[in-house]
């Protein structure tokens, strides 16, 4: 299923879909915290198998880490280097422990949660409904159970409590390296090791957006190709038409290129609308040899 180490959205959604012919489950509720997590079901989720899903971000946005180093009202702990938490799942999870669970609605948490993570000091995603919403008046008790109501001091509802500094997850492991090597002793071991791997880390996103775009410019031109691969389909539509071509030339890169990580995967719109351009597996070749010769 995997390309790479990833998911691939019609993957996903096949298997869904056999569990759904298999009886495997009465009814499904998926919370999905990820980088333009719409993507995996936008245009290919079925209404009729019994599925709803609620995503972080619509098919084209980031979201968004927090209670991250530096946060000047809620920073980890001086021992972790990296953001504790995501948005979107720190906020569906604090108000599945302050609601009453036997009491509030899918669709009453979907509307609190997606106010909340798109104006969450700016640093906010459109949190989508995807698949049959048609028992989003069942009460959260039914999917995640039953507890008792936790105290308001503290939880991020709070708006004393809420978090201020927000990370961008596709930069998530930059800012990582970053705290390691400020963190780290002048002329020690550690901040040796620590600049190494943030140099890599630069490095590895250079290479990896230089080129992605190099090969927009062979098959497209440079006074198109930006705007070719980075284009966004109309919503109701998938990403791509042909799954098997998203994949294929997304190894094709990899061959010649390089893992795409996960700050590349961003990039993955550019292979998808390669494939709908209607490029030829030949011409992809040829471009990702000359842009990683």
């Amino acid at each position: 299923m995997p390309v790479g180490d990833f998911v691939v959205a019609n993957d996903l959604i096949n298997v869904l879909k056999s569990k759904h012919a298999a009886n495997a489950y009465k009814k499904m509720v998926i919370y999905m915290e990820a980088c333009e997590s719409g993507s995996m079901f936008e245009g290919l989720l079925p209404d009729d198998i019994n599925i709803y899903v609620t995503t972080a971000s619509n098919a084209n946005e980031s979201s968004w880490g927090c209670y991250c180093p530096g946060d000047p009202t809620y920073p980890p702990p001086p021992e972790f280097d990296t953001c504790l938490g995501d948005s979107y799942s720190v906020l569906w999870m604090e108000d599945s422990d302050k609601r009453d669970r036997t009491s509030e609605t899918l669709q009453k948490q979907y509307e609190t949660v997606r106010e909340k993570t798109l104006d969450w000091e700016t640093k906010g995603s459109h949190v989508m409904q995807y698949g049959n919403t048609s028992f989003t008046n069942d009460f959260l008790v039914t999917y995640i159970g039953a507890t008792g109501v936790s105290s308001e001091s503290t939880s991020a509802y709070s708006s004393s409590a809420s978090p201020k500094k927000f990370v961008h997850q596709r930069d998530a492991a930059l800012h990582y390296h970053i705290n390691k090597l400020r963190n780290a002793p002048v002329g020690s071991k550690e901040r040796m090791e620590a600049n190494k791997r943030l140099t890599e880390e630069i490095a590895q996103r250079v290479h990896v957006d230089n080129s992605v775009k190099a090969i927009g410019d062979h098959l497209f031109g440079e006074e198109h190709s930006t705007s070719l691969i980075t284009s966004v389909r109309p919503a109701g539509q998938s990403l791509v038409d042909d799954w098997d071509c998203f994949k294929n030339y997304i190894k094709i890169y990899e061959n010649y290129c390089g893992a795409l990580s996960t700050y590349g995967r961003k990039h993955t719109r550019a292979f998808a609308n390669i494939c709908n351009a209607g490029v030829s597996e030949e011409k992809m070749v040829k471009a990702a040899s000359l842009a990683c010769p």
